[in-house]
């Protein structure tokens, strides 16, 4: 019986990796800082910070990168949750798992685009509280 291929480490596994992505973050967010993740994650590589979306008051969000999938944040962010577009533990549904690799994040695309992508599904989640409607395309779920 052959042995599955081994896979490489996440990319969080290496401290320069993880201060290399916190130092970009500072950019954007000069309080961004690395935090313990939630229970659940534990062993894992979490971020913390505040943005504050057009339209939308302050959020203490906290971006958590798993083993299972290091390329795939899940991200948590404080206020109002209820909203069609969030998962049972609370993190925001910002990519259908089948969406084109250009309409996902990936961490070449870097820090701050990141925070453009949970800035806008904030943005949404507001208009959607505000008007029942979810702006722009939606998966089924």
């Amino acid at each position: 019986m052959a042995r599955p291929a081994r896979q490489p480490p996440p990319w969080f596994v290496d401290p320069a990796n993880r201060l290399r992505f916190l130092r970009t973050l500072e950019l954007d967010c000069p309080e961004a800082r690395i935090t313990a993740p939630r229970r659940e994650f534990r062993g894992r590589f979490a971020v913390s910070t505040r943005i504050e979306p057009t339209g939308v008051d302050q959020r203490a969000i906290v971006i958590v990168f798993t083993l299972g999938r290091p390329e795939e944040p899940k991200v948590f962010a404080d206020g109002p949750t209820d909203s069609p577009h969030r998962y049972g533990d609370g993190s925001l549904c910002m990519w259908f798992p089948y969406d084109p690799p250009e309409a996902r994040w990936h961490r070449s695309n870097g820090p701050t685009a990141l925070l453009g992508h949970i800035a806008a599904h904030l943005i949404k989640e507001e208009y959607h509280r505000q008007t029942g409607r979810w702006p722009g395309a939606e998966a089924a779920h």
